[in-house]
């Protein structure tokens, strides 16, 4: 089960408080590669996102009776990695700026001219995704990435829903914003106004 609802998560945590193996090990594998992929976005390191949530994991299980009371188990979870993730860039913070500096940019010739375009675009929106302040863009990515809901979002952040919701619609106007005037570019580019 890839992307279990929230209902599900609930009962699998309502069994785990109980020390079912199987429930945990069920909520394991439905949450643990979004988790790590979401943890990555912060470490950048594989290894370190896999190891921060397992260790979000065994908090769950260290923590599990008292997990019942959790209103929503999948935002605790994410609360959890994102604290342990800013909390390994906070005390490696030099070091991953200069693995960073060394690191040389990944190409792939396969496919290369069909994809420029794709590519590009891609690149563009990862650009003005990047430009938007930290906790907007934290809130925008839990919301479009990770696909929690604004509730969840306020949870993991710990700010209200109206917040999220206002950091939301702010990163869509930016976007919205910035693709208008990349348009605009490049309609003025063919018409050779340029």
């Amino acid at each position: 089960m890839n992307n279990p609802t929230n209902n599900q998560i609930k009962k699998w945590v309502a069994e785990i408080s109980e020390s079912q193996q199987e429930a945990f090990g069920m909520l394991f594998r439905a949450l643990y590669p979004q988790l790590v992929q979401f943890s990555l976005r912060y470490t950048r390191n594989k290894a370190v996102a896999s190891d921060i949530t397992q260790d979000a994991f065994v908090t769950i299980w260290r923590k599990r009776r008292e997990m019942k009371q959790i209103d929503s188990p999948k935002a605790y979870l994410y609360r959890i990695v994102r604290n342990r993730s800013l909390n390994y860039i906070r005390d490696h913070s030099s070091r991953i700026m200069g693995l960073e500096a060394m690191k040389e940019p990944k190409v792939e010739m396969s496919d290369l001219e069909n994809n420029e375009q794709a590519d590009q675009q891609l690149q563009l929106l990862k650009q003005w995704i990047g430009e938007l302040p930290d906790r907007r863009r934290e809130a925008f990515e839990l919301s479009r990435f990770e696909g929690l809901d604004h509730d969840e979002i306020a949870e993991v952040m710990e700010i209200s829903p109206n917040t999220v919701n206002n950091h939301i619609v702010a990163a869509l106007d930016h976007l919205n914003e910035r693709h208008s005037e990349y348009r605009n570019e490049a309609n003025s580019k063919v018409q050779g106004y340029d």
